[in-house]
C-alpha cells in the first residue's frame, strides 16, 4: 500500500532508541528518505488514510513505550542542507541548529 522509495523503509523500527533520550517503542512504519525529492515522490503517492508523524533527529522527542502508529519519517542527512543566498537563509528540515546558526554567522 505504501509507493516505493529509494531511501529506507522498514516495519516495526525501534524509533525510541534514535532519539537523543533513547527511549520508547517502535514506530510502525518507519521511512528514511534518500533526500528531499524521494520525499517529495513518496508523500504525493502516500494514501491519506495513513496517520503520518514526521521527526527530526530526535531531539526534545519522548516516544512512549507503545510506539508510533501509522507511518513515521524520519527527517536524515538528505534533509539537512543549510544554503545562503544574499541575506537569506534556506534549511533543510533535519539541519542541526548549531550548523543553521554557523553558517548563518
Amino acid at each position: 500500500m505504501l509507493p516505493p522509495v529509494r531511501g529506507q523503509l522498514t516495519a516495526n523500527a525501534p524509533i525510541g532508541k534514535q532519539t537523543w533520550f533513547g527511549v520508547g517503542g517502535p514506530a510502525e512504519m518507519l521511512f528514511r528518505p534518500a533526500d528531499s525529492a524521494d520525499l517529495a515522490v513518496f508523500l504525493a503517492a502516500l494514501p491519506p488514510e495513513i496517520p503520518l508523524t514526521v521527526i527530526g533527529v530526535g531531539s526534545n522527542l519522548l516516544v512512549r513505550d507503545g510506539g508510533i502508529r501509522g507511518l513515521t519519517i524520519r527527517m536524515g542527512r538528505g534533509c539537512a542542507g543549510v544554503t545562503i543566498e544574499g541575506d537569506e537563509v534556506c534549511v533543510g528540515a533535519s539541519a542541526l541548529d548549531r550548523i543553521v546558526a554557523c553558517a548563518a554567522a
